[in-house]
């Protein structure tokens, strides 16, 4: 799959962050933009180092993580979940659950440098107890955060997990340059009481 000019652009800056010394970096992409595109197409080039971890908290993000690294990059991916685990798999890309790797138990299954590079993706969570788990278990690896919304609601700082932003392309831009349609507001009007 040809990446479009901006996800090229936005590999290649996280590719560098991670070259200068930068551990652990994010990169924003507006709703729509091909996040999961980007982040596979990471994960293919980092598996010359070793293993990759792709860290979600919800079932459909690892599986549209799992589809999209195979359509995109002709990669099978394990799966560390539940009763399923990635030991002795010879896929190189793991698609993860944040709730079963969280726990001692499971994460002393691997030695620490099993995973080289960790892919968090909706990575405005990784501030969660959870996440911190698995990151500080992993502390070698390098770290990608992926979010379209980096802006927490409890005005939390990401800045407390990532250490850079590799690249984020605004709404706006991608409005502009044709890769998302212009954005209407309809109102209706409704007499509807709620006050009780």
């Amino acid at each position: 799959m040809e990446l479009r000019p901006y996800q090229k652009e936005a590999e290649a800056a996280i590719l560098e962050q991670w070259a200068s010394g930068v551990r652990r970096t994010l990169l924003v992409l507006p709703t729509g933009c091909g996040k999961t595109i980007v982040f596979a197409d990471v994960a293919k080039k980092r598996t010359v180092k070793g293993h990759v971890l792709i860290l979600a908290h919800r079932e459909e993000l690892l599986e549209q993580a799992r589809d999209k690294i195979m359509m995109s990059c002709g990669m099978e991916c394990s799966i560390e979940k539940a009763e399923k685990s990635c030991i002795d798999s010879s896929e190189l890309i793991t698609v993860g659950s944040v709730q079963t790797l969280m726990s001692e138990k499971r994460l002393s299954r691997f030695a620490p440098d099993y995973f080289k590079t960790v892919i968090i993706d909706e990575a405005h969570h990784a501030l969660a107890k959870s996440y911190q788990n698995v990151l500080q278990y992993f502390s070698g690896a390098k770290v990608l955060g992926v979010t379209a919304t980096p802006d927490r609601g409890d005005m939390k700082d990401l800045g407390a997990v990532f250490e850079s932003l590799a690249y984020e392309y605004k709404l706006s831009t991608a409005i502009h340059e044709g890769y998302l349609c212009k954005i209407r507001a309809l109102t209706i009007p409704l007499k509807l009481d709620i006050s009780g």
